[in-house]
């Protein structure tokens, strides 16, 4: 039941532990300062839109013309993907000649 022996033995244990807290906490003014914080917007170096001009539409279209139209475009395209295909074939057979699965996932 209610016993004010335990309420004043509880209330001086807790304030003795308060006190104790407050002794062992650092002092603030001690060596370990922290800087100042320093604050730098995003925007501070941010550039706005600037129009461009467009180039000259007939110039664009002899150039490319010049070069070989849509077919030199998209030879660029296949020739980059053909290397990349040799360069994974390539990966894959020096993994076999290193006596690793070709294909590590083949038996999932």
């Amino acid at each position: 039941m209610f016993s004010p022996t335990y309420c004043i033995g509880g209330l001086l244990a807790v304030l003795a532990w308060h006190s104790h807290a407050q002794a062992t906490q650092p002092d603030p003014s001690g060596a370990n300062v922290v800087p100042p914080v320093t604050y730098q917007s995003p925007l501070h170096s941010y550039r706005g839109f600037e129009h461009q001009t467009p180039g000259d539409w007939r110039e664009a279209n002899a150039t490319v013309g010049r070069i070989g139209g849509w077919q030199a475009y998209a030879a660029e395209v296949w020739e980059a993907s053909q290397s990349q295909d040799d360069d994974a074939d390539a990966d894959i057979d020096n993994a076999a000649d290193a006596g690793g699965d070709a294909n590590p996932h083949q038996h999932h």
